[in-house]
Parts: C-alpha cells; structure tokens; sequence
C-alpha cells in the first residue's frame, strides 16, 4: 500500500480503511512512500501490528523516526529497531547502501493480540532482531525500484500467508517471524535483480528493466531448480 497513492484527503481516508479492514481481517501488509507518509501523520493506525512491514527510503525513514519521536543520539544502525520498538515491533525495512531490516517487540506497544498471533510461551517472549542486507545490487539508482521491493515483499508474505495456513510447510517457523523472513527474502531478490538488469542495461537501466530479472534472481538468492517440483516455494 502506498506507491501511486497520493496524499489528496480522500485517498489517504480511502487508505486508512483498508489498512483498518486489512488490520480487522489480519492480513499482512506493506507500507511504502504515500502510506508511510500517512502513518508518520497517524502513528496508531500501525502501532502494535506486527504483521505490517514498513519500506521507508532515507528521506521517509527520517520523517517516520522523528514521528515515533526517536532519539537523535540513537546510533545510526540501531535507528531502525527502535522506530520498530516504538511502532510496537513492527518490521522496519531501511533501505539504504546495505538494507537494515528490524523488528524488536520489546516495547510495551507490541501486542500479539493485536496482530491476532495465537502462539505459544516461547514465541510471546520479547525479542529484538536486526539484519544487515548488503547482497551486491546495481549501480545505478533510478525512481521506482522501491515499488519492486515493496512489491517483492508483498510476494513473500503472501507466501508466508499461505504457510501460516498450512498449505505448504511443517509449521515450525512463527507466524510472528513471517514479516521479517519476508523483508529479508525481498530485499535480496530486489539487489540481486537490480545488479542483473545492471549488467545488461549498464547506463540505460529503468526501473522495468528489473522485472523479468527477478525470476533469476529468486533462484539465485534461494537455489531453486525451475524445472523441479515445488514451484514457488520457499
């Protein structure tokens, strides 16, 4: 949610009730550019819902910590997990030179009820987890690749969805996890397919020029054999 959407009244209204449904039904989502300016405005439509991935680039990132009211004299590379604790464990994709994925539901806005996880003792423990990404990408930088990685994310979690209901896997990961394995998977195809339209578009490179890398890129990243079976795994 978020790319192309606008910050006109009434698309970031029509915005907030579908994260409210989307929040009602429990679905995961994924926050990005126009939406991410929204909740830097309305904090307590993501606090505490841990099945939302925020994708902020630098200039949102920095908006979104001065919204949650971060510390400046938090160093740089803890920034992110403590908008994610002040967000109540949110996952926070920062992206950047290396992509910093966070998740810490340490603070007292973390709910699991919220976010309608029905686990065990074990995975209601507070945790805090920051992943460093620097999976070698493109060099060049060009307007909407952003929309790949909030997309690609959106791939993954749809996934993760599937095995949160038991259609593939053995149940073993948490469905709290989901969100981070999500940004984490998402942001290493994302690189990986924008260093392999690089070197064949070089200079030339447009943002379209990575989409029919990103088959490629899901194989390398994963090790997947297309012609096997369990397509569209992970």
């Amino acid at each position: 949610m978020g790319p192309g959407l606008g910050r006109e009244d009434y698309m970031q209204s029509y915005a907030r009730l579908a994260l409210s449904i989307a929040r009602e039904q429990a679905m995961f989502v994924v926050l990005d550019a126009d939406a991410l300016y929204m909740v830097g405005k309305e904090l307590p439509l993501v606090k505490g819902y841990c099945r939302a991935v925020l994708t902020p680039n630098v200039v949102e990132f920095k908006r979104l910590s001065e919204s949650a009211g971060v510390s400046p004299d938090v160093p740089t590379k803890e920034r992110a997990g403590e908008v994610s604790k002040l967000l109540g464990g949110v996952v926070v994709l920062e992206k950047g030179p290396v992509d910093l994925i966070a998740r810490d539901t340490t603070g007292e806005a973390a709910s699991h009820e919220a976010s309608k996880l029905d686990e065990g003792d074990e995975e209601r423990q507070r945790v805090r987890e920051v992943v460093e990404v620097d999976v070698e990408g493109g060099l060049k930088r060009c307007g909407g690749q952003g929309d790949v990685l909030s997309g690609t994310v959106g791939a993954m979690l749809a996934w993760g969805k599937c095995y949160e209901d038991g259609a593939f896997g053995d149940g073993s990961i948490p469905t709290s996890r989901l969100p981070l394995l999500a940004a984490v998977g998402g942001s290493m195809v994302t690189r990986t397919s924008s260093r392999m339209a690089f070197q064949l578009q070089g200079r030339g490179l447009v943002t379209q020029d990575m989409l029919p890398q990103l088959g490629k890129s899901f194989s390398e990243v994963f090790g997947e054999d297309l012609w096997a079976g369990d397509k569209g795994r992970l």
